[in-house]
Protein backbone atom coordinates (compact mmCIF):
# COMPACT_ATOMS: atom_id res chain seq x y z
CA UNK A 1 0.00 0.00 0.00
CA UNK A 2 1.84 3.28 -1.13
CA UNK A 3 2.54 5.64 1.96
CA UNK A 4 -0.32 8.01 1.14
CA UNK A 5 -2.83 5.40 1.40
CA UNK A 6 -1.10 4.80 4.45
CA UNK A 7 -1.51 8.33 5.56
CA UNK A 8 -5.43 8.31 4.70
CA UNK A 9 -6.07 5.09 6.83
CA UNK A 10 -4.81 6.57 9.83
CA UNK A 11 -6.80 9.54 9.61
CA UNK A 12 -9.90 7.69 8.68
CA UNK A 13 -9.21 5.42 12.19
CA UNK A 14 -7.84 8.73 14.17
CA UNK A 15 -9.91 11.32 12.60
CA UNK A 16 -8.72 13.34 16.26
CA UNK A 17 -5.66 14.01 15.15
CA UNK A 18 -6.32 16.93 13.04
CA UNK A 19 -8.82 18.31 15.48
CA UNK A 20 -6.14 18.19 18.62
CA UNK A 21 -3.45 19.93 15.88
CA UNK A 22 -6.19 22.74 15.15
CA UNK A 23 -7.09 23.25 19.01
CA UNK A 24 -3.03 23.25 19.90
CA UNK A 25 -3.11 26.04 17.10
CA UNK A 26 -5.60 28.04 18.76
CA UNK A 27 -4.48 27.18 22.55
CA UNK A 28 -0.96 29.08 21.03
CA UNK A 29 -2.79 31.94 19.76
CA UNK A 30 -4.48 32.60 22.31
CA UNK A 31 -1.73 32.29 24.92
CA UNK A 32 0.48 35.05 22.28
CA UNK A 33 -2.75 37.45 22.50
CA UNK A 34 -2.62 37.47 26.45
CA UNK A 35 0.96 37.68 26.44
CA UNK A 36 0.74 41.16 23.43
CA UNK A 37 -2.36 42.22 26.31
CA UNK A 38 -0.19 41.71 29.46
CA UNK A 39 2.87 43.85 27.66
CA UNK A 40 1.13 46.45 26.17
CA UNK A 41 -0.75 47.14 29.42
CA UNK A 42 2.60 47.35 30.92
CA UNK A 43 3.86 49.59 28.48
CA UNK A 44 0.53 51.76 28.87
CA UNK A 45 1.57 51.89 32.82
CA UNK A 46 5.31 52.85 32.50
CA UNK A 47 4.25 55.67 29.79
CA UNK A 48 1.54 56.79 32.72
CA UNK A 49 4.06 56.67 35.54
CA UNK A 50 6.89 58.66 33.39
CA UNK A 51 4.56 61.45 32.03
CA UNK A 52 3.18 61.18 36.13
CA UNK A 53 7.18 62.74 36.75
CA UNK A 54 7.41 64.58 33.60
CA UNK A 55 4.91 66.74 34.85
CA UNK A 56 6.89 67.64 37.69
CA UNK A 57 9.83 68.20 35.84
CA UNK A 58 7.56 70.82 33.52
CA UNK A 59 6.69 72.51 36.95
CA UNK A 60 10.01 72.49 38.04
CA UNK A 61 12.81 72.87 35.89
CA UNK A 62 12.06 76.35 34.74
CA UNK A 63 11.97 77.29 38.26
CA UNK A 64 15.71 75.52 38.66
CA UNK A 65 13.85 73.12 41.61
CA UNK A 66 14.62 70.01 42.50
CA UNK A 67 12.87 67.64 41.00
CA UNK A 68 13.29 65.03 43.67
CA UNK A 69 12.82 67.32 46.48
CA UNK A 70 10.45 68.37 48.20
CA UNK A 71 7.93 65.44 47.23
CA UNK A 72 4.68 66.09 45.15
CA UNK A 73 2.56 68.92 46.54
CA UNK A 74 -0.21 71.11 45.22
CA UNK A 75 1.57 74.52 43.77
CA UNK A 76 -1.67 76.32 44.97
CA UNK A 77 -1.51 75.47 48.78
CA UNK A 78 1.45 73.84 49.38
CA UNK A 79 -0.16 70.57 50.96
CA UNK A 80 1.91 67.43 50.44
CA UNK A 81 -0.36 64.87 48.11
CA UNK A 82 -0.78 61.40 49.26
CA UNK A 83 -0.66 58.05 47.52
CA UNK A 84 -4.04 58.47 46.05
CA UNK A 85 -3.81 61.70 44.72
CA UNK A 86 -1.24 60.53 42.22
CA UNK A 87 -2.60 58.09 40.69
CA UNK A 88 -2.18 59.21 36.78
CA UNK A 89 -5.52 60.32 34.89
CA UNK A 90 -7.48 58.47 37.56
CA UNK A 91 -7.00 60.89 40.35
CA UNK A 92 -7.86 63.90 38.31
CA UNK A 93 -11.03 62.20 37.58
CA UNK A 94 -11.95 61.15 40.52
CA UNK A 95 -11.04 64.61 42.57
CA UNK A 96 -13.12 66.22 38.80
CA UNK A 97 -9.99 68.59 38.30
CA UNK A 98 -9.05 70.01 41.35
CA UNK A 99 -7.27 69.85 44.88
CA UNK A 100 -8.32 67.31 47.62
CA UNK A 101 -7.54 69.99 50.31
CA UNK A 102 -7.85 73.86 48.77
CA UNK A 103 -10.07 72.72 46.38
CA UNK A 104 -8.36 74.31 43.58
CA UNK A 105 -8.50 74.05 39.92
CA UNK A 106 -5.28 71.80 38.21
CA UNK A 107 -3.93 71.91 35.08
CA UNK A 108 -5.23 70.11 32.54
CA UNK A 109 -1.64 69.66 31.53
CA UNK A 110 -1.15 67.20 34.29
CA UNK A 111 -3.96 64.13 32.59
CA UNK A 112 -2.66 65.13 29.06
CA UNK A 113 1.08 64.48 29.56
CA UNK A 114 0.22 61.52 31.02
CA UNK A 115 -1.92 60.39 28.82
CA UNK A 116 0.20 61.11 26.27
CA UNK A 117 3.56 59.65 27.12
CA UNK A 118 1.29 56.44 27.54
CA UNK A 119 0.47 56.89 24.18
CA UNK A 120 3.74 57.69 22.26
CA UNK A 121 5.50 54.81 24.24
CA UNK A 122 3.25 52.22 22.96
CA UNK A 123 3.08 53.28 19.61
CA UNK A 124 7.01 53.33 19.56
CA UNK A 125 6.61 50.10 21.45
CA UNK A 126 4.40 48.89 18.44
CA UNK A 127 6.89 50.05 15.51
CA UNK A 128 10.20 49.20 17.10
CA UNK A 129 9.24 46.02 19.41
CA UNK A 130 11.41 45.39 22.65
CA UNK A 131 14.67 46.77 21.21
CA UNK A 132 17.37 49.18 22.03
CA UNK A 133 15.26 51.69 19.42
CA UNK A 134 12.71 51.49 21.69
CA UNK A 135 15.01 52.49 24.46
CA UNK A 136 15.91 55.77 22.64
CA UNK A 137 12.40 56.26 21.28
CA UNK A 138 11.43 56.55 25.14
CA UNK A 139 13.57 58.49 26.27
CA UNK A 140 13.69 60.73 22.95
CA UNK A 141 9.86 61.29 23.20
CA UNK A 142 9.91 62.00 26.86
CA UNK A 143 12.88 64.96 26.02
CA UNK A 144 10.35 66.14 23.35
CA UNK A 145 7.12 65.99 25.53
CA UNK A 146 9.17 67.89 28.04
CA UNK A 147 10.55 70.65 25.87
CA UNK A 148 7.02 71.22 24.16
CA UNK A 149 5.35 72.05 27.64
CA UNK A 150 8.14 73.67 29.20
CA UNK A 151 7.97 75.86 25.60
CA UNK A 152 3.89 75.98 25.85
CA UNK A 153 4.27 77.59 29.59
CA UNK A 154 7.71 79.13 29.86
CA UNK A 155 8.82 80.19 25.86
CA UNK A 156 11.82 78.97 26.73
CA UNK A 157 14.03 75.20 25.72
CA UNK A 158 16.52 74.55 28.62
CA UNK A 159 20.15 73.49 26.87
CA UNK A 160 20.37 70.65 29.26
CA UNK A 161 17.36 69.03 27.72
CA UNK A 162 18.39 69.89 24.11
CA UNK A 163 22.47 68.08 25.28
CA UNK A 164 20.79 64.69 26.39
CA UNK A 165 18.48 64.44 23.53
CA UNK A 166 21.54 65.26 20.99
CA UNK A 167 23.49 62.78 23.33
CA UNK A 168 20.91 60.04 22.65
CA UNK A 169 20.61 60.38 19.15
CA UNK A 170 24.36 59.96 18.40
CA UNK A 171 24.64 57.13 20.98
CA UNK A 172 22.16 55.31 19.57
CA UNK A 173 23.92 55.77 15.70
CA UNK A 174 27.06 54.90 16.82
CA UNK A 175 25.21 51.53 18.33
CA UNK A 176 23.35 51.18 15.06
CA UNK A 177 26.38 52.33 12.61
CA UNK A 178 24.65 55.27 11.28
CA UNK A 179 27.08 58.39 13.00
CA UNK A 180 27.78 59.71 9.68
CA UNK A 181 23.94 60.42 9.12
CA UNK A 182 23.32 61.85 12.60
CA UNK A 183 26.05 63.90 12.17
CA UNK A 184 24.21 64.90 8.56
CA UNK A 185 21.31 65.66 10.69
CA UNK A 186 22.96 67.57 13.13
CA UNK A 187 24.67 69.71 10.67
CA UNK A 188 21.56 70.49 8.06
CA UNK A 189 19.01 70.81 11.38
CA UNK A 190 21.43 73.91 12.34
CA UNK A 191 22.17 75.06 8.71
CA UNK A 192 18.82 75.12 8.09
CA UNK A 193 17.22 77.13 11.24
CA UNK A 194 19.74 79.45 11.00
CA UNK A 195 19.48 80.42 7.56
CA UNK A 196 15.43 80.49 8.02
CA UNK A 197 15.81 82.54 11.19
CA UNK A 198 17.68 84.97 9.31
CA UNK A 199 15.44 85.53 6.23
CA UNK A 200 13.09 85.75 8.59
CA UNK A 201 14.27 88.60 10.91
CA UNK A 202 15.12 90.25 7.81
CA UNK A 203 11.46 89.73 6.25
CA UNK A 204 9.83 90.65 9.39
CA UNK A 205 12.04 93.20 11.26
CA UNK A 206 11.87 91.32 14.35
CA UNK A 207 12.68 87.69 16.20
CA UNK A 208 11.18 85.13 14.43
CA UNK A 209 12.57 82.08 15.50
CA UNK A 210 14.15 81.71 18.88
CA UNK A 211 17.71 80.22 19.76
CA UNK A 212 15.80 77.20 21.67
CA UNK A 213 14.04 76.11 18.25
CA UNK A 214 17.43 76.47 16.68
CA UNK A 215 18.99 74.04 19.55
CA UNK A 216 15.84 71.60 19.03
CA UNK A 217 16.22 71.36 15.82
CA UNK A 218 19.78 70.35 15.99
CA UNK A 219 18.56 67.43 18.56
CA UNK A 220 15.86 66.36 15.65
CA UNK A 221 18.96 65.86 13.67
CA UNK A 222 21.21 64.17 16.05
CA UNK A 223 18.49 61.46 16.29
CA UNK A 224 16.51 61.26 12.95
CA UNK A 225 18.99 62.17 10.52
CA UNK A 226 18.54 64.93 7.46
CA UNK A 227 15.28 63.26 5.52
CA UNK A 228 13.48 63.13 8.60
CA UNK A 229 14.38 66.45 10.23
CA UNK A 230 13.23 67.52 6.82
CA UNK A 231 10.01 65.69 6.88
CA UNK A 232 9.26 66.93 10.60
CA UNK A 233 10.25 70.54 9.45
CA UNK A 234 7.49 70.59 7.01
CA UNK A 235 4.97 69.23 9.11
CA UNK A 236 6.01 71.68 11.90
CA UNK A 237 5.25 74.39 9.34
CA UNK A 238 1.87 72.93 7.99
CA UNK A 239 0.58 72.71 11.39
CA UNK A 240 1.92 75.86 12.83
CA UNK A 241 0.35 77.74 10.18
CA UNK A 242 -2.75 76.37 10.48
CA UNK A 243 -2.81 76.53 14.19
CA UNK A 244 -2.06 80.12 13.99
CA UNK A 245 -4.08 81.27 11.32
CA UNK A 246 -6.99 79.70 13.01
CA UNK A 247 -6.66 81.52 16.38
CA UNK A 248 -5.88 84.70 14.47
CA UNK A 249 -9.64 84.15 12.50
CA UNK A 250 -10.75 83.47 16.22
CA UNK A 251 -9.40 85.99 17.70
CA UNK A 252 -7.57 84.20 20.36
CA UNK A 253 -4.27 86.08 18.86
CA UNK A 254 -2.78 88.98 17.19
CA UNK A 255 -0.63 88.67 14.57
CA UNK A 256 2.49 90.19 16.40
CA UNK A 257 2.10 87.39 19.07
CA UNK A 258 4.57 84.54 19.54
CA UNK A 259 3.22 81.11 19.29
CA UNK A 260 5.98 78.40 20.53
CA UNK A 261 7.40 76.44 17.77
CA UNK A 262 8.80 73.25 19.50
CA UNK A 263 5.85 71.55 19.98
CA UNK A 264 4.87 71.73 15.85
CA UNK A 265 8.72 70.38 15.64
CA UNK A 266 7.99 67.85 17.78
CA UNK A 267 4.79 66.21 16.68
CA UNK A 268 6.28 66.56 13.17
CA UNK A 269 9.17 64.11 14.39
CA UNK A 270 6.98 61.86 15.92
CA UNK A 271 5.10 62.05 12.67
CA UNK A 272 8.46 61.09 10.85
CA UNK A 273 9.24 58.51 12.72
CA UNK A 274 6.35 56.66 12.42
CA UNK A 275 5.49 57.29 8.52
CA UNK A 276 9.05 56.58 7.40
Amino acid sequence: MPPTNILLFADIVNPSIDSRQGRTSRIKKRGVFKVEIVTYSLIIISGLVVGSFLNVCISRIPEEASVVYPPSHCPKCNSKLKAQDLIPILSYLMLRGRCRYCNEKISIRYPIVEALTAALFLIFYIKAGFSVQFFALMIFSALLILISFIDIEHLIIPDFLVLIGIGVGLAYSIYGGNLVESLQGICFGFLFMFILGTAAKFALKKEALGDGDIKLLVMLGANLGVERTLLSIFGASVAGAAVGISMILLNMLKKEDYIPFAPFLALGAVVSIFIW
